[in-house]
């Protein structure tokens, strides 16, 4: 296994190259993704080293709020604190790309398939990437969900027992990943339960893995309890970026059809493309029958949701792989049904591994690489990774001295992602009046004001007056003119925007 490890920098190197041109401090995500809220939450859990805060009261709806990614979040902060908060980013984001290939290569190797090809699979697999690109820092561990199901394939008790422990672990690493981990060891090892010899050790496997999750299960007691969920059916709409599946389910045509999704820059949203790759699939149907099979398929099923689209136009046909989902316990609480590929691409891995071995057992470091070269070219998640900017504009920098919140408008609409003062709070400390979870504003008036409807300027103030703790207003580039108009000269001037200190009531105010 020491030459994977040429294996694990090849795929690190064509995840990250985005790194090696960028010119200025970069976090390795696409910045219409959830890449800030995270980051965000990566920094005041290192600021609060060696204490590990339940919650922050540096956000509205977030002072009893648990990270999703405890196990996660930890290694980032205390990366964070030694390195920087750019260079944990960055090394957690990579970290989890070598671990994944590492994790595909060993359960290849595990199930007699070829580990480049099967590491090669996981990496790089459009709907692990997708997360990644999206600032997902909760699905980072599917190597560890891979390793998991290595142990316990192993005819070693000792070795299945392990695989209980590091399935349990994963649940501390993202919540939904562990879920999903948990269904595909089921559906994996279901057929062991019938071999006595194998049957105790699967059975205290699952006993150890149960034991590690019920402490994470009550730190996230709310979340369990569909405190906060976004219940309801959305309306069915013809999607144009179907190829990444935005919203809900995954497209039917999106499991085949190759190339990048007609993205804008400026879009906001996550990226769950679940493209199989046609070199994989080949690779998969020369493997022959498996029982990596069900787990494909029934992953495949599961991700298509509660309702089927084609190319992005609804059937009006119901799924019945998300029928079962939610009949699951906790799978109502799934709010991107596409997520069950990425337990599916651990059994896509597997399959082209064994395919790639009974196909040509010396082909294996060149099949790979034919398997890299098509996501690259052809993938619908972006390889490598995109960027975006690291650094925050000197005007969040040079804010007047204080404790009050800060506002920063426009607060929504198109390219204002609405996390971003989140990942700005870091140059200023102050709260800010965001719910990371839930993007909207609550400045109706004001915002009226910055898209150009005529209002009444008392109504701006008392808006800004009836929250409350707001001290500080900024204007990004492109609106100081209008909150010039309502509140008078900017107390302070920097690139990326002017401020108003609320505190100093100008005539106008």
């Amino acid at each position: 296994m020491r030459s994977l490890v040429f294996g694990v920098l090849a795929v690190v190197l064509l995840v990250g190259a985005s790194l090696l041109t960028a010119g200025e401090p970069v976090l390795l995500a696409w910045g219409g993704g959830e890449v800030y809220g995270h980051a965000w939450v990566q920094w005041w859990h290192a600021e609060a080293l060696p204490g590990w805060p339940g919650g922050t009261e540096l956000a509205r709806g977030t002072r009893d709020w648990p990270v999703i990614d405890p196990a996660t979040t930890a290694l980032a902060a205390v990366l964070g604190r030694l390195f920087g908060a750019v260079v944990a980013w960055n090394a957690v984001i990579l970290g989890s790309v070598a671990l994944a290939f590492w994790g595909g290569a060993v359960l290849a190797r595990r199930c007699d398939g070829d580990p480049w090809v099967g590491g090669t699979v996981l990496a790089l697999g459009p709907i692990f990437i997708g997360s990644l690109a999206s600032g997902l820092t909760e699905d980072a561990a599917l190597g560890l969900i891979a390793l998991a199901l290595a142990l316990l394939r192993d005819a070693r008790p000792s070795r299945v027992l392990a695989g209980g422990v590091l399935l349990g672990l994963a649940a501390w690493c993202g919540l939904v990943l562990a879920w999903f981990g948990a269904l595909a060891a089921v559906l994996v090892c279901l057929p062991d339960l019938r071999d006595s010899a194998r049957r105790g050790p699967v059975i205290a496997a699952a006993a150890l893995a149960l034991l590690l999750v019920l402490p994470v299960g009550l730190l996230q007691g709310d979340r369990l309890g569909g405190r906060g969920h976004r219940h309801g059916t959305p309306p069915e709409v013809v999607e144009p970026l179907w190829q990444v599946n935005p919203w809900r389910q995954a497209d039917l045509a999106s499991f085949w059809v190759p190339g990048p999704a007609p993205v804008d820059e400026g879009d906001l949203l996550r990226l769950h493309p679940v493209y199989l790759g046609w070199v994989a699939l080949l690779l998969a149907v020369r493997g022959g029958r498996a029982r990596w099979w069900v787990l494909l398929g029934a992953a495949a099923l599961a991700s298509t949701g509660s309702s089927l689209v084609l190319a992005g136009r609804p059937l009006g046909v119901p799924g019945p792989g998300g029928w079962v989902l939610d009949r699951l316990p906790f799978g109502e609480l799934v709010n991107h049904h596409a997520r069950a590929m990425l337990v599916g691409q651990i059994a896509l891995a597997v399959l082209a591994a064994q395919g790639a071995r009974a196909w040509r057992p010396t082909w294996g470091r060149a099949l790979a690489g034919v398997v890299a070269l098509e996501l690259a070219l052809a993938s619908p998640a972006p390889l490598p990774l995109p960027t975006t900017p690291a650094t925050v504009e000197p005007i969040f920098h040079a804010l007047p001295a204080g404790s009050g919140g800060v506002l920063t408008v426009p607060v929504a609409g198109p390219g204002v992602h609405f996390q971003k003062p989140l990942y700005e709070q870091r140059a200023h400390g102050r709260p800010v009046p965001i719910d990371p979870n839930r993007p909207g504003t609550i400045f109706r008036t004001l915002e009226e004001a910055l898209a150009g409807e005529t209002v009444d300027p008392e109504e701006v103030r008392f808006e800004l007056r009836k929250l409350g703790g707001v001290e500080i207003l900024v204007a990004r580039p492109g609106h100081e003119a209008v909150i010039e108009a309502l509140l008078g000269p900017p107390t302070v001037e920097a690139g990326g925007g002017s401020a108003w200190d609320l505190r100093r009531r100008t005539p106008q105010f």
